[in-house]
């Protein structure tokens, strides 16, 4: 029986990996696209054809399904003035030449929670991802992922490695990014049903939002003291974040 074919745009990243490892496992024929520009893609070993998605051919026209990732991520740095034409270039242009070529894919792509409150240039181009996306394309709104791998510069890893300065009195719905990679799949067996609903954009998250403080106590590694870190007020991002999964729960979608 001939594999299903999945497309991954950003396989080099924090998500990408993991989802082709899983995807991988359950059998499918995955292939994937990364330009390396992003933070931490050095120590993800998966393969992958080097494609600029804003400039390059794009490759694998007949893939059945085609997981949209690549993005410039964060919010904190969309705010400086030199980065903004790649936010623009990146998430917007490039996601429009991947609506745009992949006609008869069923198009799995990336938005973001912030979208929900539009605070940082970030949200915008991605609430525009959602605007311009086509009749053949679903939209995730990721929360907060979290887990092994992730980029240098999320709280997670930087947690992790003891690099923390302060913390923030944000509140998020922190997801893991297996989960994640659940809720992706999940999408793609259920695609058909999931695109009658007008807007075809769902939230990605538990519902159940964690302080940075609580998140920190829970996963701080063993000798790191969270309570000794000071507090920073940090503007341009949402107080508070809080997924509405229920779409897709009622739908069968079981988390970890």
């Amino acid at each position: 029986m001939e594999m299903t074919q999945v497309l991954i745009t950003g396989v080099k990243g924090f998500i990408g990996h993991h989802l082709y490892n899983s995807l991988m496992a359950e059998g499918y024929d995955v292939q994937g696209i990364d330009d390396c520009s992003g933070l931490g893609w050095e120590d993800r070993e998966v393969p992958h054809s080097h494609c600029d998605i804003t400039k390059d051919p794009l490759p694998y026209i007949n893939a059945q399904y085609v997981i949209h990732l690549a993005a410039k991520a964060g919010v904190r740095k969309s705010w400086d003035p030199k980065h903004l034409k790649e936010y623009c270039d990146t998430n917007i242009k490039g996601t429009s030449r991947i609506f745009n070529h992949y006609k008869n894919s069923m198009i799995l792509y990336a938005s973001s929670s912030s979208v929900s409150d539009m605070k940082s240039p970030y949200a915008m181009t991605k609430a525009a991802c959602e605007a311009m996306a086509p009749t053949n394309a679903i939209g995730m709104r990721f929360f907060t992922v979290w887990g092994e791998q992730s980029r240098p510069d999320m709280f997670y890893r930087q947690l992790q490695e003891k690099k923390i300065g302060y913390l923030t009195t944000h509140t998020r719905d922190w997801c893991h990014v297996d989960d994640v990679c659940g809720a992706i799949k999940f999408i793609m067996k259920k695609f058909a049903i999931l695109k009658s609903t007008t807007p075809p954009v769902y939230d990605i998250g538990y519902g159940s939002p964690m302080s940075v403080y609580d998140f920190a106590r829970t996963h701080a590694p063993e000798g790191f003291n969270v309570d000794a870190l000071p507090f920073k007020n940090v503007t341009g991002e949402s107080e508070e974040t809080c997924a509405d999964s229920s779409p897709l729960k009622a739908l069968g979608w079981n988390v970890m």
